[in-house]
């Protein structure tokens, strides 16, 4: 399966009323038992969330992060992701590109000597997000 098969496929997913798809030995899908049961056909009922994420790792997108990355660089192709958004409640919202290059200012940053909490004030970020941040990068090293 192709990006474009799986959004034909999956594409009305978050608006169905059944998480249930129904499949048959030859791997024709079915909306409703029923349906199966008119075609003379016995189905197995897969969970479409979960044969969706499969789906996904078999295209090579395996975690949240990997599906997060996908649609950060699909919508900055098409422009329509600013680097910095500003949600509502006014907090900020970085990117993994932005995390990447404040991450990199500190590695120089530490190497001089500067606190964590004097560049977090320095860089408008709150220190426990930064905090969690470094801990991401060093168990993802």
């Amino acid at each position: 399966m192709n990006v474009k098969e799986f959004i034909k496929t999956y594409g009305d997913l978050p608006t169905t009323d059944s998480p249930f798809i129904y499949v048959d030995e030859e791997g024709k899908k079915y909306s409703s038992v029923e349906e199966a049961y008119r075609a003379g056909k016995q189905v197995t009922i897969k969970n479409t969330k979960d044969a969706a994420l499969q789906e996904l790792a078999e295209l090579g997108i395996e975690k949240k992060g990997d599906a997060n990355k996908f649609v950060e660089l699909v919508e900055f192709l098409y422009g329509k992701s600013p680097l910095k958004k500003t949600s509502k409640r006014g907090r900020k919202t970085y990117t993994e590109k932005d995390k990447e290059v404040i991450l990199k200012e500190w590695e120089e940053a530490d190497n001089q000597s500067v606190s964590k909490s004097e560049f977090c004030r320095d860089k408008g970020l709150v220190y426990q997000t930064f905090i969690k941040w470094l801990k991401d990068a060093e168990s993802n090293k």
